[in-house]
């Protein structure tokens, strides 16, 4: 156990660990002190202590103050009965065994990508480096000078990335600490507005645009760079109405009253209830425009039919249908009309028991808007399908994209709908963040690293644009997995499951994070909601739940999950192997070797092995039961 805690961020205090602190009255004492704790292994020679401390005396001189300095340090600890330096010949040290330092703890773990570890960072620095300390030796000021801008500089770094990875109020505590470290840099600012700006602060957000730009014209009669511009028109657009750009041709769909058709009036609060919850399902997914509740729910005991209805409240689809309680059971139907046309493009029934009647209703409003989202992905594509891209609005040209996405064989092909898209609107953080998906997909099938670095400008680019939206987030959480910054991908992964639960897509990407940082059963449970609750059912569910199997060892299952893909990527044809091998059937591994093989000439445990799996041992395996497959080393 040390016995001095010596802390030169913010000051200088030196302390026991009974609490009782040690006075070093003389600056050159504690400078010397400092000096040592910054220098490599906490040792420096003599001449140099010298040089740096009394650089203005003769050299005799100064090396007999700098042994007057030593000797009187070495009092001061003289109650422990322990040597807190240690002198070995020319070089004098810090004890290693009496202290810990602050500083040296604090450039140990600002480096890290660990959240935890850089919040321990953040609360190590409270200051400058021997605040508050100067001399009457340039030599010294001169190095402290150095000492402290490098310091500054790693506590800058620290708080940026940080104030990336937290939320809340506590992101904003963070990026207040950035600013102050340097009020002149305009990022710190960018990254406080950003901050006010996820909590919904849009005014805090504007009046520290307006604080930064005095300031900026004060002491450096400069005007806010483009990023700060940029970001305060940002504010300006989400305050507005949606007009004349890709979201003002979001499909707009009506909730009409769910009818109460039990012959009970007393009954009318369920359908109600129903109603309402429908709606705030639907009103998460950003890509549709949904009427407000109270627009829809005075059309209740109206007749009218669809075509008056939709002229009424200018919509693009009605969602309506009725509800009938018997007993202990109760049937939902509902159906989807297209307002122009009149034409029913979907219908289901929902027959249920009443266990709980809350509970109900939440599964009810959530399966009705999935499977209304997906009705209309699928019929607004289908009207577009076959025009040139040319001839597509950035709106159509993302539908165009987003159904591409669903398959490992297809997913490469939305690629050039988004850099159109994004030619003709760049403002559109759905597309961007769609574009970084495709492009971490494009990586993890080709393996050009360049691709996943272009794939994180786009994500980062969304969560500019859209910092509250939920691909912003699922983007941004995906291209991070594959750079290995697991802790920092599931805080955006929660958020966007936090701001719409019913996208599957970003459950999914959360389940493959879990999948990686050890946490299996989780993983396995997001997955096998997003493929209960998505009428899509993408073929990657199908490929990340046999994965997170396989490593569970649930092999029959594994190769059962697997077998639900309608395209495969080379590196399920492996794993779908490796199960084969591990269950003892070594002719069908061998033959899903043979075919990751030919999906992927060329490939290699390496090219498979990509996964940033916490527990080193799982990659172990995987590698030795894929060379024993037949897929080549390398």
């Amino acid at each position: 156990m040390s016995l001095a805690r010596l802390d030169l961020l913010g000051g200088f205090h030196l302390t026991f660990p009974q609490g009782k602190t040690l006075e070093v009255p003389a600056k050159k004492n504690r400078a010397l002190l400092g000096i040592l704790a910054v220098a490599p292994n906490q040792e420096a020679t003599r001449y140099k202590l010298a040089a740096l401390l009394w650089s203005d005396r003769g050299e005799d001189q100064a090396r007999d103050s700098l042994r007057q300095a030593l000797a009187a340090i070495r009092k001061g600890f003289a109650e422990l009965e322990t040597d807190a330096l240690a002198l070995i010949g020319d070089r004098i040290a810090l004890n290693p065994k009496f202290f810990t330092i602050d500083v040296v703890e604090f450039v140990t773990v600002s480096g890290s990508r660990d959240v935890a570890e850089l919040r321990q960072a953040a609360t190590l620095y409270t200051g400058p480096f021997l605040d508050g300390l100067s001399t009457s030796d340039n030599a010294f000021e001169d190095w402290l000078r150095e000492v402290r801008t490098d310091l500054s500089l790693r506590a800058i770094d620290l708080f940026q990335r940080l104030a990336e990875s937290v939320s809340g109020t506590e992101r904003v505590a963070i990026a207040e600490r950035l600013v102050a470290l340097d009020p002149l840099r305009e990022p710190s600012h960018v990254a406080l507005m950003q901050a006010h700006i996820a909590l919904g602060q849009t005014a805090l957000a504007i009046k520290q645009y307006e604080a930064c730009k005095l300031l900026l014209q004060r002491e450096l009669n400069l005007k806010p760079g483009d990023e700060l511009q940029l970001l305060r028109q940002t504010i300006d657009e989400l305050s507005k109405p949606q007009t004349g750009d890709a979201s003002s041709h979001r499909p707009v769909i009506a909730v009409l009253p769910f009818e109460n058709m039990s012959g009970d009036p007393s009954q009318a609060y369920f359908s109600d209830g129903i109603t309402e919850d429908i709606i705030t399902e639907l009103g998460r997914f950003g890509e549709l425009r949904l009427i407000a509740r109270n627009s829809s729910l005075v059309l209740k005991d109206r007749l009218a039919d669809a075509a008056t209805i939709a002229k009424q409240l200018s919509v693009d689809y009605l969602l309506q249908g009725s509800i009938r309680r018997a007993g202990n059971r109760v049937r939902i139907s509902s159906q989807l009309v297209e307002a122009r046309s009149g034409n029913q493009i979907w219908a289901d029934r929902f027959d249920r028991e009443l266990t709980d009647i809350f509970e109900l209703q939440d599964e009810i409003a959530r399966s009705v808007a999935i499977t209304v989202v997906g009705t209309i992905r699928t019929s607004a594509v289908e009207k577009i399908r076959r025009l040139p891209i040319s001839q597509l609005d950035a709106y159509d040209l993302y539908l165009q994209a987003r159904v591409r996405m669903t398959r490992y064989d297809t997913v490469l092909e939305a690629e050039p709908y988004l850099v159109r898209a994004i030619e003709l609107d760049p403002t559109v953080a759905t597309t961007h963040a769609m574009m970084a998906i495709v492009l971490t997909a494009k990586w993890l099938l080709e393996g050009d690293g360049d691709t996943l670095k272009t794939a994180l400008a786009h994500g980062r680019r969304a969560l500019k644009l859209g910092p509250k939206q939920v691909w912003s987030h699922m983007a941004m959480g995906h291209a991070l997995i594959f750079t290995g910054q697991l802790d920092e991908a599931l805080l955006h992964l929660e958020q966007a499951v936090n701001l719409n639960p019913n996208e599957s897509r970003a459950r999914a990407i959360r389940g493959l994070c879990w999948s990686y940082l050890g946490r299996h059963e989780e993983a396995l449970a997001d997955l096998d909601v997003c493929i209960a609750r998505d009428p899509l059912n993408y073929d990657w569910f199908w490929d990340l739940r046999g994965q997170v199997l396989l490593v569970l060892g649930r092999y029959p299952e594994a190769i059962a999950s697997y077998r639900n893909l309608n395209s495969y990527a080379f590196w399920a044809h492996a794993f779908l192997a490796v199960c084969h091998w591990r269950m003892g059937d070594e002719q069908l591994a061998a033959n899903a070797a043979r075919q990751c093989l030919a999906a992927r000439p060329g490939a290699t445990v390496s090219t498979i092995l990509i996964d940033p799996y916490r527990n080193p041992k799982i990659l172990e395996d995987l590698r030795r039961d894929l060379l024993a497959v037949g897929i080549p080393d390398g």
